[in-house]
């Protein structure tokens, strides 16, 4: 059941059939020449079919049946007989239904140009439906007149095509809305001025016989073709026969300087000459409406482009093969202080930082040569001459030309703050570390610091690395806690610092010294020999004992250290806490030698050795003890 609304909607699509078949067909009949004979171009069916193509499918056979009732009721009119009425509209509904079903879905004039629907158009409606509607005239009204009711098959189909060229296109334009195009600020002065040429001068050349002029008539429509939207294109050619038509009937224009045997040979000759520039100017037409769809859709994406790379945060360029600018977004302006255009010409590796220049133009030749995307981190020289962190995105776009190279899509994105932040967090974490490693009070590496180091040795080997002689020497403050109570605390702690820093300027750059705990210092000595390790020892004993701090609390009268040294190659944890253990050994023995010696424990062997700088003492050479 239809609701009331859906009736409505239903009655309405068939009356607009029945009224415009019915009015169509009465202004075609008032158009008709004599005897019969058919008008130059069939209004009707052009229409038909136009308002057709942009109903819904279950309107169309409704639209259809009304526009059947009202070519009926126009036909029974114009001729006495219900047969030959009938006979006239069942060849129009057949030609409309044949135009329809060879046709794609369109819903605008714009689509019916396009290249594959208009070939369809041409030869399906323009062709092969007049044909058959033709073919089904003859048939049917075979024997009932004397002669043909249409002069010839050949004028019916061109008079019926003219129709579906000019006013189905012209249907598609009125009920689409295209023809608001011609109302546009930028079209009309144009429209306006195409279409007066286009009707001076088929007034001009159709009001008088004088002159046989009639091709006069194709540049306006040439111009029409070339410069005017499809709407007005449309409408000139409407135009043009609107005036050509009824002046060529009344007995003026070229075609009258013609020798024609019959009105109907005239009418035919105006046909053939319509159907001709129609040649010229609808090809011209679709091929200038292709070619402005194709522009429209190059300044959308230019536009479309050109807003993204003002709105995006980084700076939009296109290098040429070389690295020089040939795009530049406006973004530059806010990142670099550079306005685009000076940029233009000049090279990017103008702008990097000269520590960072060589490894941009790499990655520029290795994306341009390879096709690769690249991506580089690099400093820019902006317009104030300070210089920012930035991240370039490199890629080539191919030119699409043999040979030729490819220029380079290249973006440029701030990250100066994000680079700044990262720095100072590395530094703040390698501050952190230095703090956790790094002995308040002298200011050198701490135990943790020391076994951190040892740790890193044990790794090696397990990289496949062999095993690297490491020699340790333990020194210790002699008579320290006689120099705390002499002196006091205060005076202790400038006395190991002062000891640490003789410590540090004594060993080489590679070796590592920390603070062990209290008066103790440690030494770690990497591709060490043993006779290397305690001559290094004998160096910094003797340079301490060299600095001549007064030590009233100690013997010797001066600060001194006794050290103890061991060395081997170490593989293994177990291996570093054994020679630990050694150089304990060995301070041991230094201490209970007299202190201000050094002493060595070999691996092994169950005696230590030491040797002495006392003045006057053995020579510092170690001995067995």
């Amino acid at each position: 059941m239809f609701a009331p609304d859906g009736w409505w909607r239903t009655t309405r699509v068939g009356l607009v059939g029945l009224v415009a078949a019915f009015l169509l067909l009465v202004v075609s009949g008032q158009l008709k020449t004599m005897a019969g004979e058919l008008v130059a171009i069939w209004i009707t069916d052009g229409y038909l079919l136009g308002h057709m193509l942009l109903l819904r499918r279950r309107d169309k056979p409704i639209f259809l049946a009304g526009a059947f009732v009202g070519l009926l009721l126009a036909n029974l009119i114009g001729d006495e007989s219900f047969y030959v009425a009938f006979s006239f509209t069942l060849a129009g509904i057949v030609e409309i239904c044949a135009a329809v079903l060879m046709l794609p879905a369109v819903k605008s004039a714009r689509e019916l140009v396009q290249p594959k629907v208009f070939v369809r158009f041409v030869v399906g409606a323009c062709v092969i439906a007049p044909m058959l509607s033709g073919m089904v005239a003859v048939v049917l009204l075979q024997g009932i007149f004397t002669s043909h009711p249409f002069s010839s098959l050949s004028n019916w189909m061109i008079s019926d095509a003219l129709g579906f060229l000019i006013f189905t296109p012209v249907t598609l334009v009125m009920l689409s809305g295209e023809w608001r195009t011609l109302l546009e600020r930028g079209n009309r002065v144009k429209s306006a001025l195409i279409l007066a040429l286009i009707g001076v001068a088929a007034a001009i050349v159709f009001s008088q016989t004088s002159y046989g002029d009639l091709y006069w008539m194709l540049p306006p429509l040439a111009l029409l073709a070339f410069h005017a939207e499809l709407s007005t294109v449309l409408l000139g050619i409407l135009l043009f026969i609107c005036i050509a038509v009824p002046l060529t009937i009344h007995g003026t224009g070229p075609l009258w300087l013609s020798p024609f045997a019959t009105m109907q040979d005239r009418v035919l000759a105006l046909q053939l000459f319509t159907v001709a520039a129609l040649s010229i100017v609808l090809p011209i037409t679709v091929l200038q409406t292709q070619r402005n769809a194709l522009l429209s859709a190059l300044l959308d994406g230019q536009r479309r482009f050109r807003n993204l790379a003002e709105r995006s945060e980084e700076v939009v360029m296109e290098l040429s093969a070389d690295g020089r600018f040939q795009y530049v977004s406006p973004r530059a302006n806010a990142v670099l202080g550079y306005e685009p255009e000076l940029l233009v010409g000049t090279s990017v590796l103008g702008l990097a930082h000269q520590d960072d220049r060589r490894e941009l133009q790499r990655l520029l030749v290795h994306a341009g040569s390879m096709s690769a995307e690249q991506s580089v981190q690099y400093r820019v020289r902006r317009a104030d001459g300070t210089h920012i962190w930035v991240r370039s995105f490199i890629a080539a776009m191919p030119s699409g030309v043999p040979g030729e190279r490819a220029a380079l899509a290249f973006t440029m994105r701030d990250i100066d703050v994000l680079v700044v932040a990262e720095q100072k967090r590395l530094a703040d974490e390698q501050h952190l570390r230095d703090i956790a490693f790094v002995d308040s009070l002298t200011g050198l590496h701490n135990r943790r610091y020391l076994d951190d180091k040892v740790r890193e040795l044990l790794r090696a080997p397990a990289r496949g690395a062999s095993p690297r002689p490491v020699a340790i020497l333990f020194a210790d403050v002699d008579y320290f806690k006689n120099y705390n109570d002499e002196y006091g605390h205060q005076a202790g702690d400038e006395c190991l610092k002062i000891v640490g820093q003789c410590i540090a300027t004594t060993i080489r750059s590679g070796d590592s010294l920390a603070r062990y705990g209290g008066e103790e210092f440690v030494v770690l000595l990497e591709d060490c020999d043993p006779a290397e390790a305690v001559a290094t020892a004998e160096l910094i004993r003797g340079a301490v004992e060299a600095l001549g701090l007064e030590h009233l609390g100690s013997p010797l009268g001066v600060v001194t250290l006794s050290i103890g040294v061991a060395q081997a190659q170490i593989c293994r944890a177990v291996d570093a806490a054994q020679l630990f253990e050694l150089a304990d050994s060995g301070l041991y023995a230094a201490k209970r030698l007299g202190k201000n010696r050094v002493g060595r424990v070999q691996d092994g062997a169950g005696a230590p050795q030491a040797g002495s700088g006392e003045p006057g003492g053995p020579d510092p050479t170690p001995t067995r003890w």
